[in-house]
């Protein structure tokens, strides 16, 4: 029995948990910028699943975890911004 699909949901299971927990919330970022980080990567799965059949994650990673960078920079652009003395 071909155990990939399994293997590759975990994988994405283990990526959503390192995402969320460990980067989002290390940048302290609010729960509506997670929605804006994690609803793409759903679509993404959903849609790369429909139409491969099975998890690619080349075509799955790269969007969010470049959104997560994007939203954690900004957030610790403005943390920085307000707590530099005036």
């Amino acid at each position: 029995m071909d155990h990939t699909l399994l293997l590759e949901y975990l994988a994405l299971c283990l990526y959503t948990l390192f995402l969320g927990f460990s980067f989002c919330d290390g940048f302290n970022l609010p729960v509506s910028k997670k929605l804006v980080c994690f609803i793409p990567f759903v679509l993404i799965c959903i849609y790369v699943l429909k139409v491969k059949g099975h998890f690619v994650l080349e075509l799955i990673l790269p969007v969010p975890t470049l959104l997560a960078f994007l939203l954690c920079a900004n957030e610790r652009r403005k943390t920085l911004k307000a707590s530099s003395p005036k």
